[in-house]
């Protein structure tokens, strides 16, 4: 009889027994080999679990338990509510990405974690602006700025910023052609700047900072 595959749990404990005994069992169409395979059923679990967690015995070389790329789908609600972020409000697809951003800074309401939020529901070059009091009489208003191309549903975009934004602080969504006028004022320093930048009004409307 050919020696069977058992699961490595079954291998350890068989690898224990004396050398006399794993040479009889040979002969006997491997029945402790197998016992023990039956017998250690119920840590199987258990043995993948520290393999998995030890970076020496890992497929991917990490702790595969708290690596947002390799853990196993049912570790990722626990992985989200490690870095902050509610899994069960995200498409099932971008779970594993919006947990590695935002646990690689713990950056949990911050203007790059609100850009990385709605960037998820976009499309095209996924650009987004966050502004604080961006009329100037508003301290307590950020504005997400979208563009109208890269952005399928506006709904969508706003409630992915609103998982991210900070207590006590209002938000709304813009969706713009290019550049809105806070954005010019603030990269050129005169008009004859803008004249020299940008040859039409139209150029200067589609312009991205």
């Amino acid at each position: 009889m050919t020696r069977p595959s058992v699961h490595p749990a079954a291998e350890q404990v068989y690898r224990l027994l004396p050398d006399y005994l794993q040479a009889a069992d040979t002969g006997t169409d491997w029945t402790t080999l197998r016992f023990l395979a039956g017998a250690a059923a119920g840590l199987e679990r258990a043995v993948d679990v520290l393999t998995a967690a030890d970076p020496d015995t890992s497929v991917t070389g990490t702790c595969e338990i708290v690596n947002p790329a390799a853990a196993p789908r049912s570790f990722l609600p626990w992985l989200g509510w490690l870095a902050g972020i509610d899994t069960s409000a995200l498409p099932a697809a971008d779970v594993r990405t919006a947990i590695a951003d935002a646990s690689s800074s713990q950056r949990r309401g911050s203007a790059d974690a609100i850009k990385a939020a709605v960037a998820r529901t976009l499309t095209g070059s996924r650009l987004v602006r966050v502004y604080a009091n961006l009329s100037g009489t508003e301290p307590y208003l950020l504005t997400v700025v979208t563009m109208v191309s890269d952005t399928p549903d506006e709904v969508a975009a706003l409630a992915a910023a609103w998982t991210e934004k900070p207590a006590g602080i209002d938000l709304e969504l813009q969706t713009v052609a290019g550049s809105i006028w806070t954005e010019v004022v603030s990269h050129y320093a005169t008009w004859d700047d803008v004249v020299a930048a940008h040859d039409t009004w139209d150029d200067l409307i589609s312009w991205i900072p």
